[in-house]
């Protein structure tokens, strides 16, 4: 008896530590694949991917004003031209597209006022920079570096915001997970069964 008794004992010990031990390795595994997917939500949300082109083409459209009004080669002024038109047809789209995005987006509604108005404030300093007629005689100067840093502040807070951890839904992840989860998720109620199984034995046999 007391043979058995060391016997189970140490099966005992065996399966708490195996059951320790899955139940480590299915967090982690779960855990992995929260935060891929997390991720993955983030880098295809249309908010971000809208303002990260945003930063990209306000960027370029400001680097385009000050190489067209630089004073250089007639062909370079050109090149600088054509992709300044481009980079504000790219504003342009973008901007539609986080407008129309904005509308399921009801919990960011300070930060997209904000991009709004650093935009429209940026798009009145490059016309002015670039001596479009678009800009009036009668409106004030508008400073183009600093209506780019506001602009480009302005693009990534709302794309960090994006990224905060409470905005995961990691039930609804957690339903998605991978296979090896839920085999481990198996087998951890295999070894508590067991476990409970060895008690319950030992228990009667006492």
């Amino acid at each position: 008896m007391k043979a058995l008794s060391r016997t189970r004992r140490a099966v005992a010990a065996l399966l708490l530590l195996a059951t320790a031990a899955t139940a480590w390795l299915m967090m982690q595994e779960a855990l992995r694949s929260v935060v891929a997917a997390s991720h993955d939500d983030v880098v295809f949300n249309p908010g971000y991917q809208h303002s990260q082109r945003l930063k990209v083409a306000a960027a370029r459209a400001a680097m385009d004003v000050l190489g067209m009004t630089g004073g250089g080669k007639e062909d370079a002024a050109a090149g600088y031209q054509a992709d300044y038109r481009l980079q504000r047809t790219q504003i342009q789209a973008d901007s539609e597209g986080l407008e129309r995005w904005a509308a399921h987006d009801s919990h960011r509604q300070g930060l997209l006022l904000e991009i709004r108005a650093s935009e429209a404030e940026l798009k009145m300093a490059l016309d002015q920079a670039a001596g479009s007629a678009a800009s009036s005689a009668g409106q004030a100067q508008v400073p183009l570096m600093a209506a780019l840093n506001r602009a480009e502040s302005a693009f990534s807070n709302y794309a960090a915001s994006l990224t905060e951890p409470t905005q995961a839904l990691t039930t609804h992840y957690m339903f998605a997970a991978p296979v090896l989860v839920w085999w481990l998720l198996i087998l951890l109620w295999i070894e508590l069964a067991a476990l409970a199984w060895l008690m319950f034995t030992a228990e009667c046999l006492s």
